[in-house]
């Protein structure tokens, strides 16, 4: 760039005119602008006075004609109602007329005027004094002005009312509004989450006025809604945390629970799997029952609203076993997997007993409150919201397993190692793998040159099976409302479509959800609230035992997705003992099993919610709610015949021509399988109360009451059934032989009742806002206790407190400290499993097991009677604080808590002449204690920039008092063994003490007692707990005008995991640690144990086929009452997987997304229709942070059943607009 040069002097002129240039045209240019916006403004009022009208009225009144008018137009009318209502009846005929024309007949001889302001008509009085009248005043004041916020945003929405003429409108998208208002009137601005602002109209005043409106304190809501109340916050006393809509919303998340993670303090929810159908696992301080449902209580609008199937009473009931049915439970939804997430206003998290008494034995485990939207006031909204997600498929580079090249190099060392594959180790015959390749070599079936050809074809194929399973695969979601009304009725209708697709090519669902609100003020004294919702999902997976993320890590990259490989040597089962052929083995392609297998469910859920209010007198109000749910899920999950599954079952490879023997003794000789069930459930609820507030002392304190009973029952009837023999290509029909329908066919229709009925009180006192007292009493009756009334009414009962220490005179007025409040609590929360009753229920055997003497089925107890059944039940105590310092800058929120779980059911062991080994009872105890905590900091708060952390984190501690009876040593290994002391998803290992030096083989310690213990402490080595202890996010939001960037970190601390099993065997036989030549394995496995020495330099053992011989004797002794005395044994591999060495601490920290969002200012939106626009784009699953050696594995997901699977990266865009 060229420096100006010259003269000092010249270069001075030049400059001192280049700015006297620049003010007059930026002088020239402001006046341009404002005559074009004075010419739009006058272009834009001849276009409204000069639209066409036909209207004719005879002595109609002034005021229904504007009514007229304004629906006919389409077109707002603004005037003092009062002033109208004064004026005499008109007359007036117009056909095809203007506007202007016809406001001229009918405001002649009235001494009103009309302009046209903001795109509407107003309607005033001269501001000219009458004499005549003795009461003379001016009317008709026209009051013009923007509402804001404090960032200087138009504020849409905002009710502007007139507080003695009553006049009312609402704010434009642009924050404009327009009234007519008295002299000297007041009129009130209210905006929900917004202070509300009291002006003064001036007379003479005419500009255009700015309003701005300030937040209410994020701590401090309008209302606290626990579902039975909506709570003034200062009588609040009790422990929750409330988030509204946009701090919920994560675009791209299939549900609504999958965005709720890290964002509550005091409840963890851990994704157990990367499938849109995966329900995630979620806690609410801790655990506080071991055979009921553990997940908190959900409500929506009031309605408690159940699981279209209760897993846990499946797994009691022994409905979901290790096949296909299984499956079908895992695609099942949730209470919540129909909600659409943008009909959420806001969602309120209820934790301790002040907070939860009021639903009583419900409450165990926590409730989550949904309050859904509502219709506004003003002209009809139009909303909406879409997103469009890409999800990536993962990738090899995240883990540390062989390619093709590195398999082959591994197998030459095993061929070194003198290794043999023969029939008892998979050494079946194939040309596929370089152990299939060598066999084929030797026994002369192919060349050398073949061999050597073939080599290195499957060195180079490297097969990406990510890419083969796995797709790059696009989620949309699409939300529409609508909402408006008027000054007593509102509206708000939603339907909305989510059509989600998982990675994994099967994994995907779609939804179809719609809602309904209405909501009139009838009367003065009764309003009435009607809200429908109903939704359809429909849901896809894999069937039992088709996990493509274990087959992906598990299986070689030397195959072609095209090859049939042998999995299994033929076998058959006779009198319970398994017998090999040896003959044609069973092949495998997963393309195909894929294919010839399904897993789907469906689910259809429909509420209607009915709440009437009456206010009796001044602040006493009767309130009643009816609703009724209907439920309705299906799941399906079948293989066909072809299938490896099936083959399997059946002794022999499809279009294999079987030995005499094996038809013989084949169970399941022709047709494939099906898993079928069907739940049908009708909840309904009916609730009444009298409430009654009161202000004392010129409302310096405030008083509540409330009294209510409540009645509910959910009626449930379903089927679960396996059905052999089945041909989905004959028509989906089913055709099983003798010997199948024996053995598999199985038909179980369940049927449940479940009645209540409630009674509870709650009062509130606050005394000069300064100290408020609470307290809450429930009682719960129940049919599952049958006709043993000694346990059918549970009381439980809350009391608790609050101190405003802020509100105190000797507060200090400062900025350093300028809030204070300190809460405590002591109550009582119930829970029933519903599973379980008093009685003797006997059930009959399987039919292939009859008695022998008879031929007829045999009878079996299932449960024995239980006449003293309880409640369980929970005794929590809560102290609390939150302060604010910094001028609000620092906001923090800190409690303790402890709970204690009385008469927890569990299972105790029962003498053996009984017939069973166990029974349930009220008997353990169960402890959780431990703090939530949230940290809100505002780094910067300037007009257009803005950045905040909030940080919320909670630590749960938790151990079982009582020995819970296990009759399983191995559960103590898998987390759901339970000893006295240790928390409840504690888990032990084998302790591995390093390789021999002879052989190489994994030695353990504790093995070698001489004296054998039930106590698993003397056998293993506790590794920790599964659950984190400490969970929690961080939440970083930075703003600048119109664009925001925000994050969200997802930190768990304290839980351990074990590490994925290293290899698939190549057999089924026990200690065999030879990798099946199908099998892809570890890197690290070409560093293992080869020779003596190596031991010092490696802990992955020689991978040989050891044999009987080698099995480890484990000194476990069991209850004296099962008369069990066969010894425990385990291989050394087994024990290796197992070991402390395999098992690693589970800290780690995930990016679950980053999203950058613009609002389009309104300026920019012009006359699109369009009142507000926002664009947005995030990314999930950005990266985890956690422990080396898991070597890729993530620390999330729990890694079995067929809905495992990984937590892939994903990119959303989304849109939300208004009109």
């Amino acid at each position: 760039m060229k420096k100006l040069q010259g003269l000092p002097f010249l270069r001075g002129a030049l400059l001192r005119y280049a700015r006297k240039v620049s003010v007059l045209l930026s002088f020239f240019l402001l006046m341009a602008t404002l005559a074009a916006s004075a010419q739009e403004e006058e272009a834009a009022a001849r276009g409204v006075l000069s639209r066409k009208v036909s209207y004719k009225a005879t002595n109609a009144p002034l005021s229904k004609v504007l009514k007229d008018l304004r629906k006919k137009l389409d077109l707002r009318f603004t005037y003092n109602s009062e002033l109208i209502g004064r004026q005499p009846a008109v007359t007036v005929s117009i056909e095809q007329g203007s506007l202007e024309a016809l406001l001229k007949q009918l405001l002649k001889n009235t001494g009103l005027h009309y302009s046209v302001d903001m795109g509407g008509v107003t309607i005033y009085e001269d501001k000219t004094v009458n004499v005549a009248p003795a009461d003379a005043k001016v009317t008709g004041v026209i009051v013009r002005g923007q509402v804001t916020d404090p960032k200087g945003e138009p504020l849409g929405g905002v009710s502007i009312k007139g507080l003695e003429s009553k006049q009312m409108t609402v704010t434009r998208a642009d924050g404009l509004f327009m009234i007519v208002a008295k002299p000297n009137e007041q009129i009130n601005m209210s905006l929900l989450g917004m202070k509300p602002l009291v002006y003064r109209v001036n007379p003479n005043e005419t500009n255009i006025m700015s309003f701005k409106m300030d937040t209410i304190a994020r701590d401090i809501q309008e209302v606290v809604v626990n579902g039975y109340q909506k709570i003034d916050p200062r009588l609040s006393t009790g422990s929750y945390y409330k988030l509204k809509a946009a701090d919920i919303i994560e675009p791209g998340q299939p549900t609504v629970d999958k965005m709720l993670q890290g964002k509550v303090p005091g409840m963890m929810v851990i994704n157990n799997s990367g499938s849109v159908n995966a329900k995630p696992n979620m806690r609410i301080r801790g655990t506080s029952t071991l055979m009921g449902n553990t997940q908190p209580l959900w409500v929506i609008d009031g309605m408690i609203r159940p699981d279209p199937v209760d897993v846990s009473n499946a797994v009691l009931n022994n409905l979901v076993s290790a096949n296909g049915s299984s499956a079908n439970f895992e695609l099942m939804g949730n209470a919540i997997s129909g909600l659409n997430p943008y009909d959420i206003e806001s969602i309120t998290f209820l934790k301790d007993a002040a907070a939860t008494a009021i639903y009583g034995t419900r409450a165990a485990s926590g409730v989550i409150v949904v309050t859904t939207k509502r219709g506004k006031e003003g002209p009809m909204q139009i909303s909406y919201n879409s997103n469009l997600s890409f999800r990536a498929r993962p990738s090899y580079s995240d883990f540390n397993l062989m390619n093709s090249q590195e398999r082959v190099t591994f197998s030459k060392q095993m061929q070194e190692d003198h290794v043999l594959y023969n029939e008892r180790n998979a050494g079946m015959e194939e040309e596929l793998t370089y152990e299939g390749l060598l066999r084929a070599l030797y026994a002369r079936h192919i060349t050398e040159a073949q061999f050597k050809e073939k080599v290195a074809t499957i060195e180079t194929r490297n097969t990406d099976w990510f890419k083969v399973l796995f797709r790059n695969q696009l989620s949309m979601q699409h939300s529409l409302s609508l909402s408006g009304g008027t000054a007593k009725t509102v509206y708000y209708a939603s339907a909305s479509y989510s059509g989600n697709n998982g990675a994994a090519k099967e994994d995907g669902n779609k939804v179809y959800a719609g809602s309904f609100n209405l909501r009139s003020q009838v009367t003065r004294r009764f309003t009435l609230d009607v809200t429908l919702q109903s939704s359809y999902r429909k849901a896809t997976g894999y069937f039992q035992g088709v996990n493509p993320l274990n087959y992906a890590l598990q299986t070689s990259r030397v195959f072609s997705p095209d090859d049939y490989y042998p999995m299994k040597a033929t076998t058959q089962t006779v009198n319970n003992v398994p017998l090999k052929f040896y003959g044609i083995p069973l092949r495998m392609n997963i393309l195909d099993e894929i294919a010839r297998s399904e897993n789907n469910s469906t689910q259809t859920s429909t509420s209607l919610n009915l709440n009437m209010d009456y206010r009796i007198a001044t602040g006493l109000i009767f309130r009643n709610s009816s609703n009724i749910i209907t439920d309705a899920a299906d799941g399906f999950a079948a293989a066909d015949e072809q299938t490896f599954y099936v083959s399997n079952i059946r002794g022999w490879a499809y279009g294999d021509l079987p030995t005499p023997m094996q038809k013989a003794y084949s169970y399941l000789p022709y047709g494939g399988i099906a898993y079928m069930q069907n739940q049908q459930a009708l909840t309904w609820g009916l609730r009444n109360s009298l409430d009654y507030t009161k202000g004392f002392f010129k409302e310096r304190d405030q008083f509540n009451v409330s009294l209510g009973n409540e009645i509910r029952s959910t009626k449930s009837n379903g089927n679960v059934s396996t059905e052999p023999g089945y041909f989905p290509d004959r028509g989906k029909t089913f055709s099983p032989a003798p010997v199948s329908r024996t053995k598999f066919s199985r038909n179980v229709i369940t049927s449940a009742l479940d009645n209540s009925v409630s009674f509870y009180g709650t009062a509130a006192y606050s005394l000069m806002n300064r100290y408020i007292f609470s307290a809450t009493v429930r009682s719960d009756g129940s049919n599952r206790f049958g006709q043993f009334s000694n346990s059918r009414f549970l009381p439980n009962y809350s009391v608790s407190g609050r101190w405003n220490a802020a509100m105190e005179s000797w507060f200090p007025a400062t900025t350093l400290l300028t809030d204070w409040q300190v809460r405590a609590s002591y109550g009582t929360q119930g829970n029933v499993v519903t599973a379980v009753g008093p009685n003797l229920i006997a059930t009959y055997a399987n039919p292939d097991e009859p008695d022998y003497l008879t031929g007829l089925p045999v009878l079996r107890i299932k449960s024995m009677p239980y006449p003293d059944l309880r409640w369980e039940k929970t005794y929590q105590w809560n102290i609390g604080t939150n302060f604010a310092m910094f001028n609000n800058r620092l906001r923090v929120n800190l409690e303790f808590y402890s709970k204690k779980s009385v008469d927890v059911l569990d299972n105790i062991p029962i003498p053996y002449e009984y017939g069973m080994n166990t029974m349930y009872r009220n008997g353990s105890t169960l402890y959780n204690s431990g703090w939530d905590a949230m940290i809100d900091i505002n780094v910067i708060s300037r007009k257009n920039t803005q950045l905040s952390f909030t940080i919320t984190s909670g630590k749960v501690k938790n151990r079982v008092a009582d020995a819970v009876f296990q009759d399983n040593f191995f559960a103590y290994l898998t987390g759901s063994g339970r000893l006295a002391g240790k928390p409840i998803s504690s888990f032990y290992s084998y302790q591995y003490t390093g390789l021999d030096p002879a052989t190489g083989v994994p030695t353990f310690g504790k093995l070698n007692a001489k004296t054998p213990s039930s106590n698993p402490d003397d056998l293993l080595v506790y590794s920790g707990q599964l659950f984190p202890v400490i969970s929690g996010a961080i939440q970083p939001v930075f703003r600048y005008k119109s664009f925001s960037l925000s994050a969200s970190f997802f930190v768990s601390l304290g839980s351990s995991k074990r590490m994925n099993d290293p290899f698939r065997s190549a057999s089924d036989m026990v200690a065999n640690g030879v990798p099946a030549p199908n099998a892809n394995i570890s890197k690290d496995y070409l560093y293992r144990w080869r020779k003596p020495g190596d031991e010092k330099y490696t802990d992955f053992p020689v991978l040989r086929d050891l044999g009987n011989e080698s099995l480890l004797k484990i000194p476990y002794t069991y209850p004296q009452s099962l008369g069990n005395t066969q010894p425990l044994t385990v291989d050394p591999y087994t024990a290796y997987r197992m070991s402390d060495l395999r098992t690693v601490n589970n800290n780690y920290v995930r990016c679950n997304a980053i999203r950058l969002g613009y609002g389009v200012p309104a300026s920019q939106l012009g006359r699109t229709g369009i009142k507000n626009l926002a664009l947005g784009a995030s990314i999930n699953n950005v990266f985890t942070i956690a422990n080396s050696k898991l070597q890729g594995q993530d620390p999330e997901i729990d890694g079995v059943g067929t809905s495992a699977l990984p937590l892939s990266r994903q990119y959303t865009l989304s849109i939300n607009a208004s009109f």
